[in-house]
């Protein structure tokens, strides 16, 4: 087992990793013309520009170094540290990209980083236990309602159903972890191929990365980022408790209340302000 100052290490380079990736992917997303609905043609068009698909690769080594972190540092600890990307793409949009953003909305980013911070510190994951039938179907079938949902917001013009958006592709991530928790990847190929767990897992995924491209495309990077982490990190861990076995560490669970109600009500202020980025919405 390695130093644990590697991990630690490693879970920062993730934070930077991801932090990064968002402003990468914000400015080609500002390249592109602006779209008016939940257009699949927008990631064609991304996926053809450096910086989009250099930020997916960092999106993709974040999840890698995160891979490596937990196999040897606490779960919550790792969360914790990863959930700071927030303050990484308000750094760099500040310093390079020159983004003005009022002091209530880094109120409500650091409001949602501590949230998160809370509810990882008082999260124990434990063996996932089997669920019902029932519930597995219901997360098979999540992306169904996001992208119906999505689709709906993305046609609107308001700076609250862009901060949604981002939330709804934040539940699309959220969801791929929730399925590779409860996923066995021990299967046997054929058993594996033909899961439906498996396809929803790639279109949460895809999902993802779309309604988050498309609220990039209409907002500040570190608003988005924030409000898609918040809801990426806090479902699954609510998922986990209510229906996974997870549970809270002796005497915490109200650090959970507390983390979680922090956390939305950070998420809340940003939707529920028009002031609070100092953004249009372009569409």
């Amino acid at each position: 087992m390695p130093n644990a100052f590697i991990p630690m290490l490693a879970a920062f380079a993730c934070a930077l990793c991801n932090g990064t990736a968002a402003v990468l992917q914000k400015i080609s997303a500002d390249k592109e013309k602006s779209v008016t609905s939940l257009d699949a043609r927008l990631l064609w068009r991304l996926f053809q520009n450096a910086p989009y698909v250099s930020g997916i690769g960092l999106d993709v080594l974040g999840w890698m170094l995160t891979l490596y972190a937990v196999h040897y540092l606490p779960l919550f600890l790792v969360e914790a540290i990863i959930a700071t990307n927030i303050v990484v793409t308000a750094f760099i949009e500040r310093l390079f990209r020159h983004q003005q953003i009022s002091r209530r909305s880094y109120f409500a980013i650091i409001t949602i980083v501590v949230g998160l911070i809370l509810v990882a510190i008082a999260s124990s994951a434990g063996r996932s236990e089997p669920i019902s039938s029932v519930v597995r179907w219901l997360i098979i079938f999540s992306p169904v309602p996001l992208g119906i949902a999505g689709y709906i917001l993305a046609r609107l013009k308001s700076y609250q159903s862009t901060v949604v958006l981002a939330v709804l592709g934040g539940l699309a991530f959220g969801g791929t972890s929730v399925i590779g928790r409860i996923f066995s990847f021990s299967q046997p190929l054929s058993h594996t191929i033909y899961s439906p767990l498996i396809y929803s897992l790639l279109a949460s995924g895809v999902l993802g990365i779309l309604l988050f491209s498309t609220a990039l495309q209409r907002a500040q990077a570190t608003v988005m980022n924030a409000s898609m982490t918040a809801s990426q990190t806090l479902i699954p861990a609510v998922v986990g408790i209510a229906f996974l076995g997870d549970v809270a560490r002796s005497g915490l669970w109200y650090l959970v209340v507390l983390g979680s109600s922090l956390t939305l009500g950070g998420v809340t202020m940003l939707a529920f302000s028009s002031r609070i980025s100092k953004v249009q919405v372009r569409a």
